[in-house]
């Protein structure tokens, strides 16, 4: 008979995981709905796990002999420190999160990068009222910042509204449930694109009178909103109209749903250039592109990646703000000012990584791209 191991219950003779320390292990898969899938993991040594509720990890996976990351929402509560559990749909064109779903099982170890990100609640200025607003997979921060609250007892008035694409499509509905059955403070509705006659909610696409009807006192709340861009973007719209005051409107900042993460491509809609001081002197610098053979021009003003996508150039990237890893490539030669905010491991960093998006070069580099 195998004996049972038990994760250390005192965690302050534990060191706090971070990507350096130890890969995770997986230890749960549940089916949330017929294409969503929850994984569970723990650290491979004893450590425990510290993070606010809406922040992220990137996951480090080995698919067809590739290296490949993606960034994914913690869906479960910083009050269990032993394990983290993320939840992901089946997309279309997602090669990881579809790997994951069909070869991911319990046991199997995969690298991730330190947890970070800025969505989440806002401790600073707190109301007693909030609003969770999501729409499809972007549920998952809205479930770890409810589970958050809930653990905690804290007295806050919940709403929780989520847009699902039918009835089948509602991740955590039972949850949910349990939590209105049994919160005091906790309500929930549910709005899907398409149903059923016999469904008894809301129907469609989120309009101002069925906001106005199903939230009678939004003005009062603190909103937080997540899901894909055009669901964030008719969210924002009908909050102006109604003169919802945005300083209490967050959202995360980027689409969950169809993340450029997801898709391993890059869509240069807009570019962010360094913020050029008056008194800086701009420099332009030669980056060598190693597998290509190009070579670019890129000022020392400039994100690397900014450069790289003026020229056309297709390369992966994501949250274009240090966190998330999706645009790590190695340098091989010279040196850059970056500003990676946790979305690089020490270790990659030693080894001569860098972050495009939030790299600006001091010298000629040639990048391993």
């Amino acid at each position: 008979m195998n004996s049972m191991v038990f994760p250390k219950i005192d965690i302050d003779g534990m060191p706090k995981w971070d990507g350096d320390l130890a890969p995770l292990e997986c230890i749960a898969i549940k089916d949330e709905t017929h294409n969503v899938k929850s994984f569970t993991f723990r650290s491979k040594v004893d450590a425990w796990f510290e993070f606010l509720p809406g922040q992220h990890t990137t996951l480090f996976l080995n698919i067809n002999d590739a290296s490949v990351m993606r960034t994914y929402t913690i869906a479960s509560s910083p009050t269990h420190h032993h394990a983290i559990t993320i939840t992901n749909k089946l997309l279309e064109n997602g090669a990881v999160t579809n790997w994951m779903h069909k070869h991911l099982k319990v046991g199997d170890c995969i690298d991730a990068l330190n947890i970070g990100g800025s969505f989440g609640i806002a401790f600073d200025q707190p109301r007693d009222k909030v609003l969770f607003m999501s729409g499809g997979s972007g549920i998952t921060p809205m479930l770890s910042m409810s589970r958050y609250l809930i653990d905690l007892s804290i007295d806050l008035d919940i709403v929780f509204l989520h847009n699902a694409q039918t009835p089948r499509d509602l991740i955590a509905k039972d949850e949910i449930d349990f939590y209105e059955q049994h919160q005091s403070n906790f309500n929930r509705h549910y709005i899907c694109d398409n149903a059923d006659d016999d469904w008894p909610g809301e129907r469609g696409l989120l309009s101002l009178t069925m906001l106005n009807n199903l939230v009678l006192d939004i003005i009062e709340r603190e909103v937080y909103c997540c899901g894909p861009k055009a669901y964030m973007d008719n969210v924002k719209s009908i909050l102006n109209e109604i003169g919802f005051d945005m300083a209490h409107y967050h959202q995360e900042s980027f689409d969950i749903e169809s993340s450029t993460a997801q898709q391993n491509m890059a869509e240069p809609d807009k570019f962010i250039a360094h913020e050029e001081g008056e008194s800086i002197e701009v420099v332009e610098y030669n980056i060598t592109l190693q597998e290509t053979g190009k070579t670019i021009k890129c000022g020392s003003n400039t994100n690397i990646l900014v450069a790289i996508q003026k020229e056309g150039i297709v390369t992966p990237f994501a949250c274009s703000m240090g966190m998330c890893g999706t645009c790590r490539t190695k340098m091989i030669e010279g040196k850059v000012d970056m500003d990676a905010q946790g979305g690089l491991l020490k270790s990659h960093e030693a080894e001569g990584y860098i972050l495009t998006c939030c790299s600006h070069p001091e010298s000629d580099l040639v990048l391993e791209l």
